[in-house]
């Protein structure tokens, strides 16, 4: 990790941020796609994205952990992955559907909803992180602190957490795969597990997280449990929600393993598992955590 580096993209000033992350639309490398893009003049890439970032969906939520609830969600359109079992498919994927988002207008409604009570501003997509020069707007654009909870793959570039650095307040990170092979049939992604690790390291001790991940029938032993291990060795005492309350949606119903819900079998298996492992965990199906 390049200490020097990463400290000098935090001390920027919100604007030089900004303007940072505008000149990188022309070569886009924000995820680990690195596909260079020039997302200014529409050129094609795996995020679909252009220069513009649209609200596809917004609401109060109460269904998320307390450190986060009451939560305004926004839903950013456009995504980086194409999970087989997501459950804001097709919608997340369409780079252009909804509203335009004009970061003065969303700030100002964001800020009045946080003055009215709400704890959070949970940032979903598609993958909020390839919107980063939108985010780094908003928060530019916003008469007081905005609170992101940015709902992330994890499989952001490096510059994109230190640009990030300070503006985001809270990390919820998906942890989706506990290996390649997985990630690749399961959500058409290559070198995942060394992008997520590397950027799970990167945000540990700099930005608070918790570490999600959605327990999925028939990877128990190549995710579920490679997942655990690694965040215990690597990252003992974090934060570890655990969602157990998988449901086959868009395409899960066309693979053999992922095509059920999760067994109670399974689910015990799970949570037994975690009993062994230093990790500050819960254990739900729908967001609620639960002391164990």
């Amino acid at each position: 990790m390049n200490t020097r580096l990463a400290k000098a993209r935090a001390s920027l000033s919100l604007p030089q941020r900004v303007t940072r992350a505008r000149e990188m639309l022309a070569n886009c490398e924000m995820c680990e796609w690195r596909c260079g893009a020039d997302r200014t003049r529409g050129e094609s890439a795996p995020c679909r994205l252009g220069r513009e970032s649209f609200v596809f969906n917004r609401y109060m939520s109460l269904t998320e952990e307390p450190e986060v609830r009451p939560a305004v969600r926004v839903y950013l359109g456009g995504c980086n992955f194409r999970c087989r079992f997501c459950d804001t498919a097709p919608a997340c994927f369409e780079a252009t559907s909804g509203q335009r988002v004009d970061p003065k207008v969303l700030a100002g409604e964001l800020a009045a909803a946080v003055e009215s009570g709400a704890k959070s501003i949970s940032v979903l997509g598609g993958e909020p992180t390839i919107h980063l020069h939108t985010l780094l707007e908003l928060a530019e654009a916003s008469a007081r602190h905005l609170p992101l909870a940015i709902n992330t793959n994890l499989y952001m570039t490096a510059e994109v957490i230190d640009l990030l650095d300070g503006v985001v307040s809270l990390y919820l990170a998906d942890f989706k795969f506990g290996n390649d092979a997985c990630a690749r049939r399961l959500a058409s992604v290559p070198h995942y597990f060394e992008a997520v690790t590397r950027n799970l390291l990167r945000i540990d001790g700099k930005t608070p997280m918790i570490v999600r991940h959605l327990l999925m029938p028939g990877h128990m032993a190549c995710c579920f449990r490679p997942v655990v291990d690694w965040l215990s060795c690597h990252l003992p005492g974090a934060r570890f929600q655990l969602y157990t309350g998988f449901v086959p949606c868009y395409r899960a119903k066309d693979d053999p393993t992922i095509s059920r819900l999760n067994s109670r079998r399974e689910i015990q298996e799970a949570v037994d598992y975690l009993k062994g492992k230093n990790l500050n965990w819960d254990a739900g199906s729908d967001g609620q955590t639960r002391e164990q």
